[in-house]
């Protein structure tokens, strides 16, 4: 008589009854391990069965297109196998958040899982994974993987025997500091499948994120403030993990106005905060081949847990990461060359607008033609009486002659004998002394009110004007690379990148725009490239070249994701955000710069329309105009006086020859 082993029947139905319903469930069958699903398991239709024995023959079967995923897979570069490709398309396309794994497929499965969350675009932070297999079949070996140090959801049911109907389910321990071993297994309960009942009744997914129990949180982060904030030989409260314990410089003082939410949050869980500064040199890129260098790189190579400091939500590094909910919104900005003083060459002109030039010469005209009617009907009217003939040549010559000097308030010698004619001189030298007492006015008051050119504080300007600006990285624009606007476009084409020593030079000349970051409170992160004495030649923009939202990067499902999301929320709301910005600025930053920085607003302080208003000493400089105009004069009577010197020469000669 045949003998049914029903035993990892009862349990595992058991468990995907109580524990992953809910979910997509992914089962790794195996020949070695008898049970089908019963009872409401049976009819729990979401759920995806892969059979090892045959996965390279399931693909021809698919509904999914698994060319286009493994043509995706080798342009990145990206090893994988069955299992690996089967997993990610299983997670990408049916979101499986749930496994069950037989055996010998443990080490595999976990080997290719690591691998394959990360491929697959999709991510969940609910994973559940129940390990079955029999006690002594496998070595202590498949569980020193870091997957059982970061994963705090994981149950083994382990059978006594081949045949044996007492179950031990198994947990890892995942709280506590690591050298303690977070991957070692607990016992939580045990389940007898000759009476169906368990032991204890324990909850087989216990919440372990509630009290970590110490448990490190690293972050990879450099000093960038006040994002992130890094003092040596002070009083710490973090471990530097990236140098060697023996050494004064591995403890460190960390603030900053994200390092803030993260020790806040370990306050809460009961975690320690370290950090990691070995490969933190900059914000650093993941590469498609899941390789990275920087702060980002030591995520995805499992050397930090999170990632901080104004991380800005890129999207091509969110293929491979996951990020949190925003924590700052940060502008990117630049500090430009301060407007020059505007050449005084033509000083002269500026005492009236060009709307005003126009009506003056308006005035003039009129002056000149009435000027030049009335003297030629002068000549008309004493050419009847025996005077001279008249001629439109001299009258002309007359109107011109006297409306000009008396635009320069000067005296004219023409022997006027009709009062039409006196009349309207006296009404155009009164006319004219208006105008020459207005400019007189305005030229006194510019004279030692100096004026300022235009700024390139917009980026309509920058364009306009061609401002080459600069950064340290790539990091500050990267995201608006890929925009089709072409004001950015041309923007980004006088945009450089040198090291913070090139950029100390260049930031001395004044003549280049350089990255800064307005914070959402009024505050700047300066490089430490500008120092006061290049800020003292510079503005600030007056708008944002864009903006994003900073958020922290970790890996791929972190499990405490979800409570650093709900904690973040509530810092938000609790107005926590703008208390730590002004506290981390007034422990951490040179106050001094910040407010050179912020007086460069126009209505602030020395703005585009308002600096350096105040009055200065007259030099030769104001009066470069007034000698352009002397010099012009000279010139043109010289030249002037030449064509007479030739034309009385030319009469001369032509009169001996007669």
């Amino acid at each position: 008589m045949l003998v049914i082993d029903k035993s990892w029947s009862l349990i595992l139905n058991i468990i995907i009854e109580r524990y992953l319903a809910g979910t997509t469930t992914c089962i790794l069958w195996h020949d070695d391990f008898e049970w089908q699903l019963q009872g409401e398991a049976k009819n729990y239709s979401s759920f995806v069965s892969i059979q090892m024995e045959t996965l390279s023959g399931s693909f021809e079967r698919n509904v999914v297109d698994v060319e286009a995923k493994e043509q995706q897979l080798r342009q990145n570069d990206l090893n994988y196998d069955d299992l690996m490709l089967k997993l990610t398309i299983s997670i990408e396309m049916s979101h499986c958040e749930s496994f069950l794994v037989f055996g010998e497929h443990i080490p595999l499965f976990v080997a290719a899982f690591s691998r394959a969350s990360m491929y697959s675009i999709w991510r969940s932070l609910h994973n559940r994974f129940v390990f079955a297999h029999v006690e002594m079949e496998l070595g202590e070996s498949c569980c020193r993987e870091y997957f059982f140090e970061d994963q705090p959801n994981i149950l083994f049911v382990v059978r006594n025997s081949s045949h044996g109907t007492i179950f031990e389910l198994k947990t890892n321990k995942y709280v506590g500091p690591r050298a303690e071993k977070p991957g070692q297994l607990l016992l939580l309960d045990r389940f007898d499948a000759s009476e169906e009942q368990f032991q204890l009744n324990t909850f087989l997914f216990p919440d372990k994120l509630r009290d970590l129990q110490g448990r490190e949180v690293i972050i990879a982060g450099f000093d960038y403030r006040p994002y992130t904030v890094i003092n040596k030989g002070i009083s710490s409260n973090a471990r530097d993990v990236g140098v060697a314990a023996e050494s004064d410089q591995a403890e460190v003082y960390i603030d900053g106005t994200e390092t803030q939410v993260v020790l806040n949050f370990c306050a809460q869980f009961n975690c320690t905060v370290q950090i990691d500064t070995s490969d933190a040199y900059d914000w650093g890129t993941i590469y498609p081949n899941m390789s990275g260098d920087g702060a980002m790189g030591m995520i995805i190579q499992h050397k930090a847990d999170i990632c901080i400091g104004a991380m800005y939500s890129w999207s091509d590094d969110y293929t491979y990461l996951d990020l949190s909910m925003y924590l700052v919104r940060s502008g990117i900005t630049c500090l430009v060359p301060a407007p020059y003083r505007l050449a005084s060459w033509y000083l002269p002109l500026q005492p009236f607008q060009g709307t005003l030039w126009a009506a003056v010469v308006v005035c003039l005209s009129i002056e000149t033609m009435g000027l030049v009617v009335a003297h030629w009907s002068e000549q008309k009217l004493y050419k009847m009486v025996g005077s001279e003939d008249a001629s439109w040549w001299s009258s002309w010559a007359f109107g011109l002659v006297t409306t000009f000097k008396l635009f320069i308030s000067q005296s004219g010698n023409s022997n006027v004998r009709s009062v039409t004619v006196r009349v309207l001189l006296f009404a155009c030298f009164l006319n004219d002394i208006i105008i020459t007492s207005i400019y007189g006015g305005g030229l006194a008051s510019i004279l030692t009110i100096p004026s300022f050119g235009e700024a390139a504080d917009t980026m309509q300007r920058m364009r306009s004007h061609r401002l080459q600006w600069a950064a340290n990285s790539e990091a500050w624009v990267s995201a608006i690379r890929g925009t089709d606007d072409p004001l950015v476009q041309d923007l980004l084409s006088n945009f450089h990148i040198y090291s913070d020593e090139q950029l100390l030079h260049l930031a001395q000349t004044g003549r280049m725009g350089f990255t800064v970051e307005r914070l959402p409170f009024g505050h700047f992160a300066i490089g430490d490239y500008l120092t006061g004495e290049a800020i003292d030649k510079m503005v600030i923009m007056q708008e944002d070249l864009y903006y994003q939202y900073t958020v922290a990067f970790v890996p791929r499902l972190w499990p405490l994701l979800g409570r650093f999301n709900d904690l973040v929320y509530r810092w938000h709301s609790s107005g926590f955000d703008k208390y730590w910005e002004y506290r981390v600025v007034a422990d951490n930053l040179n106050v001094q710069l910040q407010q050179q920085v912020e007086s460069t607003m126009p209505g602030v302080g020395q703005g585009q329309d308002d600096i350096n208003i105040e009055p200065v000493t007259l030099g030769m400089s104001n009066f470069a105009g007034i000698l352009v105009v002397w010099v012009l004069g000279i010139t043109v009577a010289l030249m002037a006086f030449v064509a007479e010197l030739l034309t009385a020469k030319f009469k001369l000669a032509k009169s001996s020859t007669q």
